[in-house]
């Protein structure tokens, strides 16, 4: 049993007004708490460093790794944003934990698994952490794994009222997470990485919203492009990645979201910054 939130909320003084308002909504003014902002990276520099660091290391590192690297250190300098909602109330998690998506061999779907303490950990060991978590995904050799197909064998009926109940508990009170099918919970943001070999481009990306309250925060990565931009006085291509956040207007603010979503930005097209520690 394990305990991700901090056992007092925010105080409501320290809750922003316009927040409040989103907040404290009744279903009938049908408010859309959503916000989606997008921008892109000059993806050059990423690039050659993974590559570079391929090359001499003993994992390896990918722009999946990398991304959840950097929304860890950023939710590290923004921990007001490390946040979910409990009822009315808004809670802080301890720790900054970084869910994210992949996909799973053995049974031929999308599953999601927890870095804990994501912004304490190198890059090396975040790459090192999810390799070998697919790899016994892959094997069949994680006790989730068996969880999650006894899960799959509840007839429908059966499911759909214990999702109710236990959403309804989730949402209302803070409680532990009891298992490992819950561990999920003790994340404030999901990171996807949609840079595969074969992916389109990518213009436009709305994240949908688990349905979890945990649910916060989240952060997509789109494939590499080529683009033309002017540099002084003449014309260069580049290589670009789109990338996407999604947050809730409940818990942040559009301003504040820049500023996160700016940091991110900063440390893809910065890579050496991820090698460094949260503090400095």
């Amino acid at each position: 049993m394990k305990w991700p939130l901090n056992k007092k909320p925010v105080p409501y003084d320290q809750v922003p007004l316009y927040n409040r308002y989103y907040l404290y909504a009744s279903k009938a003014s049908h408010v859309d708490p959503v916000m989606v902002m997008g921008t892109e990276i000059e993806a050059d520099s990423l690039l050659a460093f993974l590559r570079e660091r391929n090359r001499t290391g003993d994992t390896l590192v990918t722009t999946s790794h990398a991304l959840v690297r950097a929304t860890a250190l950023a939710l590290a300098q923004f921990p007001q944003m490390n946040v979910r909602l409990v009822g009315h109330r808004i809670y802080s998690f301890r720790a900054v934990n970084i869910r994210t998506a992949f996909v799973h061999r053995g049974n031929k779907e999308i599953d999601v698994m927890l870095i804990s303490s994501a912004n304490t950990k190198s890059l090396e060991q975040i790459g090192q952490e999810v390799w070998q978590r697919m790899l016994q995904a892959g094997r069949g050799g994680i006790g989730r794994d068996r969880d999650l197909n006894k899960m799959r064998r509840l007839p429908s009926f059966v499911f759909g009222q214990f999702m109710r109940f236990y959403g309804f508990i989730d949402r209302t009170f803070p409680i532990p997470t009891l298992g490992r099918l819950d561990e999920l919970r003790g994340g404030s943001t999901m990171v996807n990485d949609l840079s595969s070999s074969g992916a389109p481009p990518m213009r436009m990306y709305k994240p949908s919203r688990f349905p979890d309250s945990c649910d916060s925060l989240n952060l997509t990565l789109g494939p590499v492009e080529t683009k033309v931009v002017q540099r002084e006085d003449r014309f260069v291509s580049i290589r670009v990645m789109p990338l996407f956040l999604r947050a809730d207007h409940r818990l942040t603010d559009a301003y504040e979201v820049g500023r996160f979503l700016s940091l991110v930005r900063d440390l893809m097209q910065n890579p050496q910054r991820l090698e460094l520690g949260a503090d400095q």
